[in-house]
């Protein structure tokens, strides 16, 4: 086994990863398209190296690559999971976001913790595999469009591509722990509607501002109707990040938006959170003012593997290649972030959450260019020593 984790080690080149991810950064994030420019340097890297390479949009422009080393059937596909959209934080950088750089060991670049460099990481690991041998089973690459919200991408990938059966490491940042579960995700938009006025005349008016903030305030302090966790014990976490209402400071606003995250439990639905939500909104806002309240994106928790043969791998591969063994955990920040995970365990795959980083959505964001290269080696090492003694 020693032998392995060696020749997965010199098997790929720390330049080649870095610049896979120095690559992907310099894409701007300000279009939702930067995923075809993205996913076209994924193909043509992967094309280039012989494996099976499958790039197709799932909306115009917006494309899956779906790669594939095939292995001699010993076990059931490992597929590696990354999103190539990014979020990226649009002010307060000390160099342009998409110039990607690197300074004291560090990789900077807009998305490379969540995650272009996890999705570098894994080209890399399947880059190498098609020259490494024979592989135990398959090794496929999902880099999918679309992650923000819903996971579209990941979903198409697994009704169309398969597998149902098999591994799957989703690559979001870990910072190279293995993260075993994270909650779920109900984004709620709250509309009121009322009249305007000029403020000379604003007895005459339905103001939506003082009822937004009083459902703000209701909201923050409410407790959803849950079955607790044992595993995600710091959900359900609630962040109302926007508050809209009127458009001058003269006038009565006419309309309130209100715009919030519910990080949830299983055992939670869109259909009893809609009803809580709506019963604050009642509760609070006078009956002269309209109302709407709609779940505008659902994204599913994640239970994932907590022990077995690719927990095991992971950890030996780690400990061989970057010195130290992962902890195995559910803890926060990784416990409220949604993740593509919770659809490979959904279609069958025994997975787990494990990639570089540690995510801020901040500027000047980073990886250690040791652990990029590192977990890029991880995966292609896991690849060969998962299922070899079947």
């Amino acid at each position: 086994m020693s032998d392995l984790f060696e020749r997965a080690a010199t098997a790929i080149d720390t330049r080649r990863v870095v610049d896979l991810a120095r690559a992907l950064c310099s894409i701007s994030s300000d279009d939702p398209r930067a995923e075809g420019p993205r996913a076209e340097i994924i193909a043509d890297a992967l094309d280039r190296a012989g494996a099976e390479v499958h790039i197709a949009d799932v909306v115009e422009g917006r494309p899956n690559v779906i790669a594939r080393v095939k292995g001699d059937g010993r076990r059931a596909p490992l597929v590696l999971q990354g999103h190539i959209d990014a979020g990226v934080y649009q002010t307060g950088w000390t160099r342009p976001a998409h110039s990607p750089w690197e300074s004291g060991g560090r990789l900077y670049g807009g998305g490379v913790t969540d995650m272009l460099g996890g999705v570098a990481a894994m080209a890399a690991a399947v880059e190498a595999a098609t020259g490494f041998g024979p592989l135990p089973g398959d090794l496929v690459l999902h880099a999918t469009m679309y992650h923000d919200g819903i996971g579209l991408g990941s979903k198409y990938a697994l009704m169309t591509e398969g597998p149902d059966e098999g591994y799957g490491i989703c690559g979001e940042p870990s910072d190279l722990n293995i993260h075993t579960g994270n909650g779920g995700a109900f984004k709620f938009e709250i509309t009121l509607t009322g009249s305007p006025a000029h403020v000379s005349r604003m007895e005459s008016a339905v103001d939506t501002l003082r009822p937004a903030v009083a459902v703000y305030d209701r909201l923050v302090d409410h407790e959803f109707s849950h079955r607790p966790e044992p595993r995600l014990p710091d959900l359900p976490r609630l962040l109302v990040g926007e508050l809209k209402a009127g458009d001058s400071p003269a006038a009565v606003a006419e309309s309130a938006t209100i715009r919030g995250d519910l990080r949830y439990v299983p055992g939670m639905d869109r259909v009893t959170v809609r009803q809580e939500i709506l019963d604050i909104v009642d509760g609070v806002v006078p009956d002269e003012v309209a109302r709407r309240v709609r779940i505008i994106g659902v994204h599913q928790p994640f239970l994932g593997a907590t022990s077995g043969p690719l927990i095991d791998a992971i950890s030996a591969a780690q400990a061989a290649i970057v010195g130290h063994v992962p902890r195995v955990t559910h803890e926060l920040p990784g416990q409220a972030f949604v993740t593509d995970a919770a659809d490979l365990a959904a279609a069958g795959l025994e997975t787990v959450v494990y990639g570089v980083g540690a995510w801020y959505y901040a500027p000047d964001e980073w990886v250690w260019i040791d652990h990029l290269a590192g977990s890029a080696r991880v995966y292609l090492a896991v690849a060969a020593m998962l299922g070899a003694d079947s």
